[in-house]
């Protein structure tokens, strides 16, 4: 992802919240709907704009869990920064997916786990497993870099050392199919 497209999807965000408060000034912004109207105005701008193509109920979604991690993980960060790399880490297209390294984070008995590691397989693809259990170092390498040892995690390695950590294993099995299949 480059830093164009990021600082593109961060000006739609921020574009997106000024035209809310415009709407709810009224109310002083309050709207406990406000996932679904960022959704239904920013579908069509994410798809044309940045890549991302997603419906309305899973941008919704999106919207909302992205809000509660940041929340509970980084309250103090920018909201567009947070939204936009979330965004990008789970659903942009890769610049060079042939050249990128993928790492999985996981370990074996976790059932989501091992949702990944069947779609890894019929692919084909070349992918280091890194079981957080065996390997201390595996456990505290996705700690650093995610707050949290939840798996499974893809880590995608673009070829200019540019890292992309990519939780949920539906969205780990979309992108290997989108990309790889």
């Amino acid at each position: 992802m480059s830093r164009e497209t990021k600082a593109k999807l961060t000006e739609l965000l921020a574009g997106t919240a000024r035209a809310h408060r415009a709407a709810f000034a009224a109310t002083r912004g309050e709207d406990p709907d406000w996932a679904i109207w960022y959704a239904d105005r920013l579908q069509a701008p994410l798809a044309e704009q940045v890549g991302i193509h997603l419906s309305r109920s899973r941008l919704a979604y999106c919207l909302m869990f992205v809000e509660d991690e940041r929340q509970v993980l980084d309250p103090e960060a920018s909201w567009t920064d947070y939204y936009a790399d979330h965004l990008l880490e789970r659903f942009a297209e890769p610049d060079a997916p042939a050249r990128d390294r993928l790492a999985l984070y996981y370990f074996p008995t976790c059932s989501y786990c091992r949702l990944v590691l069947r779609s890894i397989d019929r692919l084909g693809l070349d992918v280091d497993l890194r079981d957080i259990h065996l390997e201390k170092e595996n456990r505290e390498d996705l700690v650093q870099a995610r707050g949290r040892s939840t798996v499974p995690v893809l880590r995608i390695t673009s070829p200019g050392g540019e890292e992309r950590w990519m939780p949920e294993s539906r969205d780990i099995v979309r992108y290997l199919d989108r990309t790889y299949g």
